[in-house]
């Protein structure tokens, strides 16, 4: 191998492919056809007299979480709006969210009415903090959206602490973070609602899907409401002919409900979920024994009370200086010309493209001048560290053997050598 960079002409450190995502095999492919066959797609169609797929599925899905209820839906996007429908949150409520975070937590803010207030993160983990949090409480809060991001969980000692003195509610985005456990407890059980996503990219994936999950009865008759029309399940075994749905009308609702494919898919697929959470651990065990002997490299720290980790993208931390001045998309361009798809963080929420609420009229009111200064007009020196320096891999990259993990530390140990190059 060369150490002239691939970005220049170089010979690359890696030129074998990676594991391929999402992971199907026959059993998947059967379940699909078997529900194609079935003629039931949808839970809003009638019964052969056996439960559906996605009620199926939400069952599963709460007893994994060890939690009484979950509901499932269209996408993650929707459970986050689900879990502030049912906690009451509208026009004139402000939630804190992350500014370290896919759009979607702040949007679901925006879409039940009330104003999304940024909060600065750590900068090592990209997750918000109970100092963060306190720092922009006013008398209007509501709640907080507490992200689990990458592959690390939020300070929840901490963070319930501050929401319990403030009286406000916690809504956990565990959206990257299936299977994690803080204190040995799954993530999403500890605030009032837990939402997750299903999306192609993560280690649970129906393409598209979504679940809310939860403790409180109250809230999770009222989530089956909001997803479906008002509708919820019934209380007595479904017959063969009849919708397992009945008219509720205690709360209204839209129609999020999770298609039977989609719950066709998770079905098959959540039984092997811990078994491909061991493999991407022994891998990140592996890559992290070669980091610590290049130096500067490090991965994204665990609290102490995470007793399991859930690696959605595996974090890269890296001092300052160790690519010279070389910018972060810089570094990843090189890193991929090398054969190792580590990439950049996405852009923090207050300079983000994708968190634009003046393009659209229905949130004129809340997003008014003094809205927008409310919720992004501060520093965020936490996220700002954090986006700098920090690289990100896939977790599929982990499902390999682990010795393949070596490329990876070879590849980044190369273009800090070259770093004059870029």
């Amino acid at each position: 191998m060369t150490t002239t960079l691939a970005l220049h002409g170089g010979q690359p450190v890696r030129d074998r492919a990676w594991p391929d995502w999402p992971l199907f095999d026959d059993a998947t492919e059967k379940a699909l056809i078997d529900c194609v066959r079935s003629g039931r797609w949808a839970l809003s169609w009638r019964s052969d007299g056996t439960s559906s797929l996605e009620r199926r599925f939400a069952r599963a899905w709460a007893d994994y979480n060890d939690v009484p209820y979950a509901v499932s839906v269209d996408h993650g996007s929707s459970a986050l709006v689900l879990a502030l429908e049912a906690l009451d949150i509208g026009p004139g409520d402000e939630v804190v969210v992350p500014t370290m975070t896919w759009v979607a937590p702040a949007t679901a803010v925006l879409r039940v009415g009330g104003l999304p207030v940024l909060a600065d993160v750590d900068g090592d983990t990209g997750c918000i903090t109970p100092d963060s949090l306190r720092a922009v409480l006013s008398e209007r809060t509501r709640a907080v959206i507490v992200v689990h991001l990458n592959c690390t969980v939020a300070d929840l000692d901490g963070i319930l602490a501050v929401a319990e003195e403030a009286g406000i509610e916690v809504v956990e985005d565990c959206a990257q973070a299936h299977g994690a456990r803080w204190r040995d407890r799954p993530v999403g059980g500890f605030g009032a609602v837990g939402a997750f996503s299903f999306q192609n990219g993560k280690v649970l994936t129906a393409g598209e899907g979504g679940a809310v999950v939860t403790s409180d009865e109250d809230l999770y008759v009222r989530m089956q409401q909001l997803r479906a029309d008002s509708r919820r399940y019934p209380d007595t075994p479904v017959t063969a002919g009849d919708e397992e749905l009945v008219k509720a009308g205690t709360a209204m609702g839209a129609n999020y409900c999770m298609p039977e494919f989609c719950a066709a898919v998770l079905i098959d697929r959540l039984p092997r979920l811990d078994d491909e959470h061991e493999r991407r651990e022994r891998s990140a065990t592996a890559l992290e024994t070669s980091l610590a002997a290049l130096g500067p490299f490090a991965p994204i720290p665990l609290p102490a009370g995470v007793t399991k980790r859930s690696i959605f993208r595996y974090g890269v931390r890296f001092t300052a200086g160790t690519f010279g001045d070389a910018p972060i998309a810089r570094v990843a361009q090189a890193l991929n010309a090398e054969g190792v798809p580590l990439f950049a963080p996405d852009a923090p929420l207050h300079r983000s493209v994708l968190f634009r609420p003046e393009t659209k009229r229905r949130f004129a009111a809340v997003w008014s001048e003094a809205g927008r200064r409310r919720s992004i007009d501060r520093d965020f020196p936490g996220a700002e560290r954090f986006a700098a320096s920090t690289l990100l891999l896939h977790h599929a990259a982990l499902l390999g053997p682990p010795d393949q993990t070596a490329d990876i530390a070879a590849a980044l140990d190369k273009v800090r050598r070259g770093h004059r190059e870029l």
